[in-house]
């Protein structure tokens, strides 16, 4: 009997709540004690009643975020023979449809798309599997996959890591943009340049303390945007993730392990790039030097290649 357990991640769930709550917590207690604060020294004016409604507003955010984290992401328990989300169970048998990619409305202050599986049930329920909220769903898509639309007995479906020696002597087609012309290569690059000729040209010898509270920002700036600036090499086998900053490092996907490559955007993040495996393990990829023609030309170049392309941005 196979048992799957879905786990909350650890920081696209917890940490988002955690932080959300904290800073309307924050803000609605200053509100609220600066009225207080006016209040009682007779000085109240009809902008601080406004303050303080917004105050509880505010408040109400910080227990509605709560609220509305753990309803979006329930406790999911495949067990044998039936799922359960939260206290509402329900046999497998009763599944009548199950789509297991896409994006689906996650339900906040402003419903924004989230890649999700669709489960619906023959009573007119539908329930989503958000895949950030959790840190194993591939378990279950994978499950409801093999039970629930092939009809087959449940087995783990494993992806093999691509070593390095397998990717030698390819033949590659890069997709690239130049990171020195890009939004976020010249955001990156004229800070870095701004604070080294700042230091260089300070008559005044530097603290330590600013040094290191330089570096420290640097580092940060460095690693965010090094994480929006991937760009990528497709070659008859594999698909390579590189980057334009840590330009060491890469990752690897065969092409025969790919079940899908979505072209996708977030808030204000730039056109981001997600490998969605066969064991329906996803990772996303902003590639924020890439322009239009780019993301064309690699759209066509996987749909040749026989790898479905999802494209939600360009």
């Amino acid at each position: 009997m196979t048992t799957i357990i879905l786990r909350r991640h650890i920081f696209k769930f917890y940490l988002s709540i955690i932080l959300a709550t904290i800073f309307f917590l924050g803000l609605a207690t200053a509100m609220i004690v600066l009225f207080l604060q006016n209040s009682n020294q007779d000085i109240v004016k009809p902008k601080d009643y406004i303050m303080l409604v917004f105050g509880v507003a505010v408040l109400f955010m910080a227990f509605y975020t709560v609220f509305r984290y753990y309803r979006n992401a329930p406790k999911i328990i495949l067990d044998g023979n039936f799922i359960s989300f939260n206290a509402e169970t329900f046999p497998l048998s009763d599944i009548q449809k199950v789509v297991l990619t896409g994006k689906s409305d996650f339900p906040y202050v402003v419903d924004f798309p989230m890649e999700a599986a669709t489960v619906y049930f023959k009573d007119g329920t539908t329930k989503f599997i958000y895949d950030d909220m959790y840190k194993n769903s591939w378990e279950l898509k994978s499950y409801l996959k093999q039970v629930i639309i092939e009809k087959k007995n449940f087995t783990a479906v494993e992806t093999n890591e691509v070593s390095r020696p397998e990717l030698d002597n390819e033949d590659y087609d890069t997709f690239k943009g130049n990171q020195f012309t890009s939004l976020r290569g010249i955001t990156f690059w004229a800070l870095i340049v701004s604070f080294v000729y700042m230091m260089i040209t300070n008559d005044r010898r530097p603290t330590t303390e600013f040094v290191l509270s330089i570096a420290l920002f640097s580092i940060c700036w460095l690693v965010f945007h090094a994480w929006l600036m991937h760009y990528f090499e497709v070659s008859g086998k594999y698909l390579v993730i590189k980057n334009h900053l840590f330009f060491w490092k890469r990752k690897a996907y065969r092409l025969t392990d790919i079940n899908e490559i979505v072209f996708e955007t977030r808030h204000r993040m730039p056109n981001c790039l997600r490998v969605i495996t066969k064991d329906f393990k996803n990772k996303l990829y902003p590639a924020g030097t890439l322009r239009t023609k780019t993301w064309l030309e690699l759209k066509k170049n996987l749909e040749n290649r026989q790898i479905k392309v999802r494209n939600e941005c360009i």
